[in-house]
């Protein structure tokens, strides 16, 4: 018996250890959590640096954005940093980008006070620059093991990890499509009807309308850009046409009624605040001219944003500007409707049209220099047109 019982507990012993690694196995898995996108489904909801509601406030987040939840803790979402977020470390401890001191704080903002939101070590290497503003400290992109708290209630699940990059694509897609139908729309709405092309504008407006209903804020957007366009161009057929006093009342009427059925329901009349756009008087007399074309499509801009200033108008821009390399040299010649005052040459060919209200480029004539700027309207002339908001 005693032979027996031996022998079971040597068969025990071993299944009741694979049923405690089988258990232990099953505590890891539920304790690994998947990262996922998530939507906040509220207005104004608080991302704080710590999961409690003393925490500091990293910034406040609208309903329908997206966030990467990575983890959870107590009754807050972890969630990583959004791609082009900055943070700041004192730029002592930072030679050649390499981390020269253990436990070295990373800041919400460039100063002494400003929350810390994690650590670097020693050897450690970051992604970062000089701070313009400051040149005590460096602007470097989070580190991956830092993360930011929301409270659960404010998110819901909308798809795999891979669903945030995907959708920040199509919001870049969609965002230069916008801009680029705008500009387009105030390029056109200048000529007179018989050189109105508007075709390229409208199928830009049709597809955003018809291919990007997952961002309802661009739509309504388009479908008003698209409205104003139509409207403005059946006034001026209607205008072109008396000219030509070949039009009779029978098709007049049929006209006026097209732009009635285009018209924005209480559409409200458009005003932009003048002294919400800078004034310019420090500026050179080249200088001068674009800031009055400026101030237009800030404009016409501002009329689809009634609610953002010449600020946002910016830095909307500066998100979605393309890098420019080449030499500057001045561009004086005596023609019409010029899209800039400068070229653009590199490997001695042309490439661009220049001009900025932000700084002055004759003073990087005959120098090789990396850009950032917005496309313009460049008036039919063989290359593109930008405006310069920087140097790199």
């Amino acid at each position: 018996m005693k032979k027996i019982l031996s022998f079971l507990s040597i068969l025990i012993l071993p299944l009741s250890f694979l049923f405690s690694q089988e258990a232990k196995d099953e505590a890891i898995k539920k304790d690994v959590f998947e990262t996922y996108t998530g939507r906040i489904n509220a207005t104004k909801v608080r991302m704080r640096t710590g999961a409690d509601i003393q925490s500091p406030i990293v910034k406040q987040l609208n309903k329908d954005d997206l966030v990467l939840v990575t983890g959870e803790e107590n009754e807050f979402f972890c969630v990583a940093p959004s791609f082009d977020m900055k943070v700041y470390v004192f730029r002592s401890y930072i030679i050649d980008n390499v981390v020269e001191a253990n436990r070295v704080n990373i800041r919400l903002q460039p100063d002494l006070e400003g929350p810390i939101i994690g650590q670097l070590q020693q050897s450690q290497r970051i992604d970062g620059h000089i701070y313009e503003k400051n040149h005590k400290w460096m602007e470097i992109t989070p580190p991956k093991n830092v993360c930011f708290y929301i409270a659960r209630d404010y998110v819901e699940k909308v798809g795999d990890k891979n669903y945030l990059s995907k959708m920040l694509k199509r919001k870049d897609e969609v965002t230069k499509l916008l801009n680029s139908a705008f500009f387009l729309t105030q390029d056109e709405c200048k000529k007179p009807f018989n050189e109105m092309t508007p075709e390229s504008a409208i199928a830009q407006f049709e597809a955003i309308i018809k291919g990007y209903s997952d961002f309802p804020e661009a739509v309504k957007q388009a479908k008003e850009g698209l409205s104003l366009l139509q409207d403005t161009y059946l006034q001026k057929k209607i205008t072109y046409l008396e000219s030509k006093a070949d039009i009779d009342q029978a098709e007049k009427e049929k006209l006026l009624q097209q732009v009635a059925s285009f018209a924005i329901e209480e559409k409200k009349e458009i005003t932009v605040d003048k002294k919400a756009f800078p004034k310019g008087e420090n500026l050179n007399d080249k200088m001068k001219f674009w800031n009055a074309v400026e101030e237009s499509l800030f404009a016409s801009w501002h009329s689809f944003h009634s609610e953002k200033n010449v600020d946002d108008f910016y830095k909307e821009q500066e998100i979605n500007c393309f890098a420019l390399e080449g030499v500057i040299e001045n561009y004086d010649k005596n023609v019409k409707d010029k899209p800039g005052d400068y070229i653009l040459r590199k490997d001695g060919k042309c490439v661009a049209y220049l001009y900025s209200t932000k700084m002055d480029l004759s003073k990087l004539e005959g120098k090789e220099v990396n850009l950032k700027g917005s496309l313009r309207p460049n008036n039919n002339f063989a290359y593109p047109a930008y405006f310069v908001h920087s140097t790199k």
